[in-house]
């Protein structure tokens, strides 16, 4: 995997060696941190912890009448990682094949790109992660493909620009991306598996819409772990069992919902919620 994400995005390896010197860590370590999503697919099955395991995101898109629109995250990870996460904001040289400007939250040791994360151009993204049941032992990691789209030079062609640069294959395993472009006023939701990718563009001109995505694929028919199937079901069933959310109240109310006991939408392993609207307004709440 490193042979392979070096060899297509080499600026990108260039930024995993800069945080390995940074942060006095083997460069290993970086790589590790950097590529956790297919790494982690490609761990063998554990059975304990199989059938509750917790899944992670939440996304919601939500429109009103005058076709204001605003999209919702819930970053989910469970573990010790609440106490390191950041924000971090990158402003690029200009100089070819060099990182643009992009900011977002950041894991220790990720690239910009990979949390909730926006360009210089207006586009906004957001991750699911998904399970196949089939991930492959090299090809391109998560953050190197969405880095790549939203902070390189597709990121200045808006959109239709990222959705290229993420519909390349190639992917070691997939992600579901949620996206924004405040200029185009365009949402869209993208899925990718390996080679194979779908898209759902989100309409922005009336509502209600209530259309969301948790960590199942939704567009695209690819086999799935069934360890993380609970949790995705139910935070999805409660999501069309509530009404439609008309504007960013709804979408914070649905984020918070803690109605399902069992599986809430909103959880101790939520690090940060948040709300973009087509303002350009973003809210971002934590801890509890």
């Amino acid at each position: 995997m490193m042979a392979d994400n070096t060899a297509a995005y080499p600026h990108l390896a260039d930024e995993v060696r800069g945080i390995s010197d940074g942060a006095k860590i083997p460069l290993h370590d970086a790589w590790v941190a950097t590529l956790i999503n297919e790494l982690e697919a490609l761990m063998p099955d554990r059975p304990l912890q199989r059938d509750r395991s917790p899944g992670h995101c939440s996304d919601v898109y939500a429109v009103d009448d005058a076709g204001n629109f605003s999209e919702g995250h819930n970053e989910d990870w469970p573990g010790p990682v609440h106490d390191f996460y950041y924000y971090l904001a990158i402003t690029g040289t200009g100089e070819p094949n060099a990182p643009g400007s992009c900011a977002g939250l950041i894991y220790p040791g990720a690239l910009a790109g990979w949390g909730p994360s926006w360009n210089a151009h207006g586009v906004y993204l957001t991750q699911n992660s998904l399970f196949p049941n089939v991930s492959l032992p090299r090809g391109l990691g998560s953050a190197f493909v969405q880095t790549d789209a939203l902070c390189g030079e597709s990121g200045a062609r808006g959109i239709d620009g990222v959705v290229k640069a993420l519909s390349r294959g190639g992917w070691a395993t997939g992600a579901s991306v949620n996206l924004v472009d405040l200029k185009a006023r365009r949402m869209a939701s993208f899925e990718a598996h390996v080679d194979d990718h779908a898209v759902r563009e989100v309409p922005t001109t009336a509502g209600p819409a209530n259309q969301t995505h948790v960590n199942r694929y939704k567009w695209m028919d690819v086999a799935q772990d069934g360890s993380h199937a609970a949790s995705s079901l139910h935070r999805q069933a409660r999501f069309d069992a509530l009404p439609a959310p008309r504007g960013r109240e709804d979408v914070a109310r649905l984020l918070s919902d803690e109605g399902d006991e069992e599986y809430p939408v909103f959880r101790e392993m939520t690090l940060a919620s948040l709300v973009l609207d087509s303002t350009g307004h973003l809210d971002a709440w934590c801890c509890g």
